[in-house]
């Protein structure tokens, strides 16, 4: 469920109209600038925690008493009235102890970040820009997929929903020899959309209403700009909901059509 950022779900300020817009921007830039004082002004590059991850943890999370709260033998990112909030900006399969942990006592929020679009910026050793450009490379809910599809077990729990916050950002190097630069950190500019995942009908509005049937797994590829990769993880995760099924093949190549049913396992 892809929704502006602004106005507010019974649980998450994620879903919106146009109008609202401008009141999620208000909030997530008051939440980039409680990041950047929790970072207490040492720049980029020299924090534990990077901006990004921050200014997403104060977006949905605004109350700081609420930050690295212990709950079940581990430590979340913040727990709020809605449940644990974990900001997960790679490596959605370090979550799998924290899961089991989590999600058979209170719901539990995963929040990641998808890039676009994303600006490169080098900067010499004392933060003055060299150069940006922007990136050629898009994400999206799509490309998304190689995290998610690692949590697929946990997918259709009901405790469980993903947050994909589509935001602009800037990423920063620092040239550290002649052919070598060093990541320093990642700055949000702003914050987009957000589309929630929290069950298989959410699953099911990935696929685009054009895609004719039956289709190959490189018609859906094509259909929503993603990697072969991605498509494939995708297509698993319609299959495992009961979302989509095989319609048969072509010569050596599998076809799929949405289930005649329409029932959507949950």
């Amino acid at each position: 469920m892809a929704r502006g950022v602004g106005a507010r779900s019974p649980h998450y300020k994620s879903v919106g109209d146009t109008s609202d817009s401008e009141v999620g921007m208000n909030e997530f830039d008051t939440a980039l600038k409680a990041a950047e004082l929790d970072m207490g002004g040492k720049g980029i590059g020299t924090m534990g925690e990077k901006t990004l991850h921050l200014a997403l943890k104060y977006y949905f999370a605004p109350d700081p008493e609420t930050h690295e709260r212990p709950v079940g033998g581990f430590i979340a990112d913040a727990v709020t009235e809605e449940g644990v909030v974990e900001i997960q900006t790679r490596g959605f399969s370090r979550l799998k102890p924290k899961l089991d942990a989590f999600l058979p006592i209170c719901p539990v929020t995963i929040v990641h970040p998808v890039a676009d679009p994303k600006w490169v910026c080098r900067v010499d050793e004392y933060g003055e820009i060299l150069s940006r450009r922007k990136s050629p490379k898009h994400e999206s809910v799509y490309t998304a997929m190689r995290e998610i599809y690692t949590l697929r077990d946990y997918l259709q729990h009901p405790n469980l929903r993903i947050l994909l916050c589509t935001v602009e950002l800037t990423e920063f190097s620092v040239q550290t020899a002649p052919r070598k630069r060093q990541k320093l950190d990642r700055v949000p500019n702003a914050l987009r959309e957000i589309r929630i995942l929290s069950g298989p009908a959410d699953y099911a509005e990935l696929l685009p209403e054009s895609l004719t049937e039956p289709f190959t797994v490189q018609m859906l590829s094509a259909a929503i700009h993603a990697p072969d990769m991605q498509t494939r993880m995708l297509l698993n995760l319609l299959v495992r909901f009961g979302i989509i099924e095989e319609a048969g093949k072509s010569g050596r190549t599998k076809l799929w059509k949405r289930c005649d049913s329409g029932v959507i396992r949950g």
